[in-house]
């Protein structure tokens, strides 16, 4: 399957020419070929590309922070003057920053769409988690420096290609807004020559040529109108619009030869990892015990079971399901064992689980000897903070008692997995009604990080 060639803008340091570069490198690149997709979008809080691309006056609701909403690309997709698509920019950008979880979102995203040709992002002059997104899907990152200072900051986007084990030759530097009227004596004759030897002598890659800084250009975006115009339509006859022809000669050879390679990797890597997202799943199911953890009552072949709990212990080794009767009679007999009755047990069930959202409980256990052990009983919050707890000292119960009597004692031993151990401890929660979802990636990646948080505490009381 075809997928887009993607062109990152990106620079941490603003006023070199990011924008004029995006949006006037698409309108050449269309230029060069009518046939071929070029869709345009920003990251920047501004609404340049709106303002070039747009040719109705009516404002769509989608813009581009629903890129990770679950909506396809393609249908935020806005067909745009020049032959180019474009992406609505957003007001509400950075309030909605905390839809994206990593950076790897974008490139999935797209890499699962129905997008093809070039995409262009233009980025905002911050390593954020959206340009951070735009890197990563990226197969071609065009860096506008200007001065030394702009030169400087292209460590941080290498630093961070690394970090995603990515080559440092996805940078290519572009000398943008230089003054051709300044002229230096010695091997360097102007401020091309310097920055690109700078640039080469750090160990980056450049285009040739540069892109000037034009009086003419500057005006195209200031004007009473509010419109801003392309160099191709309104500046052709300055050298920017040859310098721009050729730089996009060079970008759309870029991706002729290397093709879309980056998002070929991104749809590899995210099949293996649900396959193994998938695969870890089953092994969770596979080291679910077949029945109530008490009663032996066999889970339901269609995994729907109201009112039941759900446990584990800290390996993950052992875990399974308990009906909530049984769960409450356990508690009841060992931690709880002057209340009796239903009505008991419901005020029991009110006490733990009544005040929070589906609550964590803690079950665990010290071995104080081959006879008696304390087992502690706490309520969690759903950040993994202790509410409130109880303890209790029970003992080993002789050979005569087991037949048929199931305690707390009994339950840890089932997880112990015939390995005693000094301490032990069980996280339980309520179930939704397929307890199953709880075993589902992004649920279970919750659990553990509540199971993590848990500190070991022998001295709270008074549940």
């Amino acid at each position: 399957m075809s997928r887009p060639y993607i062109i990152t803008i990106a620079s941490e340091k603003g006023g070199v020419g990011k924008t004029t570069l995006a949006t006037n490198l698409a309108i050449y690149l269309k230029g060069l070929s009518e046939d071929l997709p070029v869709t345009l979008f920003s990251f920047d809080n501004h609404f340049t590309v709106d303002q070039m691309f747009r040719l109705s006056k009516t404002v769509n609701s989608q813009d581009v922070s629903q890129l990770f909403t679950g909506n396809n690309p393609a249908e935020l997709l806005v067909t745009g003057q020049y032959g180019v698509d474009y992406i609505q920019s957003s007001h509400n950008l950075f309030e909605n920053q905390h839809r994206v979880q990593s950076a790897d979102q974008l490139g999935q995203i797209i890499a699962g769409s129905s997008l093809r040709g070039l995409i262009i992002i233009d980025t905002s002059p911050t390593l954020d988690i959206y340009t951070r997104n735009a890197l990563y899907a990226a197969d071609r990152v065009i860096v506008p420096i200007k001065d030394a200072p702009s030169l400087e900051n292209c460590r941080n986007l290498t630093d961070f290609l690394v970090q995603q084990n990515r080559s440092k030759s996805v940078l290519k530097l572009l000398p943008c807004l230089i003054d051709t009227r300044i002229h230096f004596d010695g091997p360097f004759r102007n401020s091309y020559q310097l920055l690109k030897a700078y640039a080469i002598n750090r160990g980056y890659r450049c285009f040739e040529g540069f892109i000037a800084k034009s009086p003419k250009v500057e005006s195209l975006s200031t004007n009473p109108t509010g419109k801003i115009y392309p160099v191709m339509t309104h500046g052709r006859n300055t050298e920017v619009h040859l310098q721009f022809t050729h730089l996009a000669r060079q970008v759309y050879l870029d991706y002729l030869e290397q093709g879309p390679t980056r998002l070929k990797q991104v749809a590899h890597d995210l099949y293996h990892q649900e396959e193994h997202v998938l695969q870890q799943y089953q092994v969770r199911i596979n080291n679910l015990q077949s029945t109530c953890l008490c009663c032996q009552t066999p889970v339901p072949e269609d995994g729907i079971w109201p009112n039941a709990y759900f446990l584990e212990n800290k390996t993950g080794n052992f875990s399974g399901f308990i009906e909530e009767d049984c769960f409450f009679e356990l508690l009841l007999h060992d931690f709880y064992p002057e209340l009796n009755g239903k009505e008991q047990q419901k005020l029991l069930q009110e006490i733990l689980v009544g005040a929070v959202n589906r609550p964590f409980l803690l079950l665990q256990k010290t071995q104080i000897d081959t006879e008696q052990a304390q087992v502690d009983l706490f309520r969690l919050d759903q950040q993994g903070e202790k509410i409130s707890g109880r303890s209790i000292l029970l003992k080993k119960r002789k050979r005569s008692q087991r037949q048929g009597e199931k305690g707390l004692l009994h339950l840890f031993s089932q997880a112990a997995k015939d390995q005693p151990e000094k301490f032990q401890q069980l996280l339980v929660r309520q179930t939704d009604k397929n307890p199953l979802n709880l075993l589902q990636h992004q649920s279970y990646l919750e659990w553990k990080t509540i199971f993590n948080r848990v500190q070991i505490d022998h001295t709270l009381a008074g549940c």
